[in-house]
């Protein structure tokens, strides 16, 4: 027996379905993350949303879980920013590579002319992030989160 193909249209719709979850995590990065865009974060996030990054309790959900992720992170780099490198689904998975660049607010290095300055934060990590009910339910970033980790 020959193995059952998909028909167009499942097709069409995947591929639709596609476009509107990668939608939904780019406006995760480029508006909620890099612009602090918490209006945006209200449509496209899951009152189920979670994060592995565990700021607060792992048991809670919902937005103010990224407004916690977000908090925790802008108050160690200034200037945080994600920078999309490439994206692709797997079933209800986007998965993101991208890059993070910022500016340590709390670590320091002495330059060669002998003055303090803070660390820069370059950093290419990857995220997957689940999508429900055409909204934001996980995020899992992994990445580097300090400036001259290995």
């Amino acid at each position: 027996m020959p193995p059952r193909t998909k028909s167009a249209a499942q097709e069409k719709d995947r591929t639709a379905q596609d476009r509107k979850s990668t939608a939904l995590v780019r406006q995760l990065f480029e508006k909620v993350w890099n612009e602090n865009d918490l209006e945006t974060a209200k449509k496209i996030v899951h009152p189920s949303y979670r994060s592995a990054e565990n700021i607060e309790f792992s048991s809670m959900r919902g937005l103010n879980v990224l407004e916690k992720d977000m908090k925790f992170y802008r108050e160690r780099y200034a200037k945080l920013k994600f920078e999309i490198e490439s994206m692709f689904t797997h079933g209800d998975t986007v998965v993101s590579t991208w890059h993070a660049s910022g500016v340590a607010n709390d670590e320091t290095f002495v330059n060669r002319r002998g003055e303090i300055q803070n660390k820069e934060l370059r950093a290419d990590g990857v995220s997957f992030t689940r999508i429900a009910d055409d909204k934001i339910i996980e995020n899992r970033l992994y990445w580097p989160r300090y400036p001259f980790s290995p």
